[in-house]
C-alpha cells in the first residue's frame, strides 16, 4: 500500500479522514442498534487503522464520531493503537446521518483545524465519499466496513466540495 503525505503546517492543504466504523455484531445479536458491540475482526481492524495513521505521521486534531457503541469503539481501538487522539466531539446528528448532514458538520469546523477525522456509518458516509471523489473507482464500488478515505483539501472547510478535495488514499481492511 503506498504511503501518503503527512500533515505539514506549512502548507496550505489540510487532511480529512471519512471512516465507516469497524465491523460490529450483527443486528441478531439483540438490543438496540445503537449499542451494537465491535466484533473481534472489527476491533482488530481498527487497530491495525490506528497503527497505520501513527507510521505514516497522520494525526487529527478534530475528531468527529457518531455516538454509536460501534463507531466509539472504532475511535477507541485506533487511540490505543495511535497512543492518543485528541477528545471527539459525539454529537448524536452523525448516528446514521445522511451525507448531507455529514457534509455540514464538516464545513462548520474550526478554521485552524488541519485534520479532521470522521467517523460514521453507511450509507451517508459512503455516498459523501463518492460525492468528494467521483471519479475514483476504488470508492465508486463502496465504503467497506473500517474502510478510510484520506483526502487532501485545499482552501476553507466552509467551502469543502469535490472541488477542493482530492482523495489521497483509500484503506480497506
Amino acid at each position: 500500500m503506498a504511503r501518503f503525505a503527512a500533515r505539514d503546517r506549512r502548507r496550505p492543504l489540510k487532511q480529512l479522514l471519512l471512516m465507516r466504523h469497524a465491523a460490529a455484531a450483527g443486528k441478531s445479536a439483540g438490543g438496540a442498534d445503537r449499542d451494537r458491540p465491535l466484533t473481534p475482526d472489527g476491533r482488530r481492524a481498527a487497530e491495525t487503522l490506528g497503527r497505520r495513521l501513527r507510521s505514516d505521521g497522520v494525526s487529527p486534531d478534530v475528531v468527529l464520531c457518531s455516538p454509536a457503541r460501534r463507531a466509539r469503539e472504532t475511535l477507541e481501538r485506533m487511540a490505543e493503537a495511535r497512543d492518543a487522539l485528541p477528545p471527539a466531539d459525539y454529537d448524536d446528528i452523525l448516528y446514521l446521518a445522511d451525507s448531507d448532514t455529514l457534509l455540514r458538520n464538516l464545513r462548520s469546523a474550526p478554521a485552524e483545524t488541519h485534520c479532521l477525522l470522521l467517523i460514521g456509518h453507511n450509507p451517508g458516509l459512503e455516498e459523501l465519499v463518492r460525492s468528494l471523489a467521483p471519479a475514483n473507482v476504488a470508492v465508486q464500488s463502496g465504503v467497506p466496513a473500517a474502510g478510510l478515505a484520506i483526502f487532501q483539501i485545499s482552501g476553507a472547510w466552509a467551502a469543502l466540495s469535490p472541488a477542493s478535495a482530492r482523495l489521497a488514499a483509500f484503506l480497506t481492511p
